[in-house]
């Protein structure tokens, strides 16, 4: 993959840096004795190279400007890829499987065909239970819900359930 680089942000930051650097009456050479940081790291940085946020920070600083200050410029804000409806949908599910087991609903043993039987009535969406499988073993690795075996099949239940 390619990686990514918004050379308008990149741009208008560099240019918005050296105006308040000219309108302090400092040189680059001044920054660069104030940050610790090259000559060309600095001449980079205005000049819309690509930077850290730590670099950008300790410019800023250096100047007496608080970096959102500097970063209140007017932009098109839209994220690069638009979030395909199946991710979508996956971020959904997880938030829906999150909502049941702070409902309680797993407060009883539950396999991940009830689950999924369950979610697909309440939604009324069309989804497969290996889905549901990956989430709720996401959510049994992260110490949020137990997981036992019944014969072949996975039950979930709350991590907080006392089971006897």
């Amino acid at each position: 993959m390619a990686r990514y680089k918004n050379e308008t942000a990149l741009k208008t930051l560099g240019l918005r840096i050296k105006a308040y650097r000219i309108k302090a009456k400092l040189e680059i050479l001044d920054l660069v004795v104030m940050t610790g940081f090259s000559y060309n790291t600095i001449s980079d940085i205005e000049n819309g190279s690509e930077t850290t946020i730590s670099y950008f920070i300790g410019v800023c600083f250096a100047l007496g400007i608080h970096p959102k200050e500097m970063m209140d410029i007017e932009f098109d804000v839209k994220s690069k890829n638009p979030l395909t409806p199946d991710r979508l949908e996956k971020s959904r599910l997880t938030q829906r499987i999150r909502d049941l087991i702070q409902s309680g609903y797993f407060n009883d043993p539950r396999s991940t065909n009830e689950v999924t039987k369950n979610l697909k009535e309440i939604h009324k969406l069309d989804f497969e239970s290996k889905n549901v499988s990956v989430i709720l073993t996401r959510f049994a690795t992260t110490n949020i819900l137990n997981v036992t075996m019944k014969g072949n099949r996975k039950i979930y239940i709350n991590k907080s359930v006392k089971t006897y």
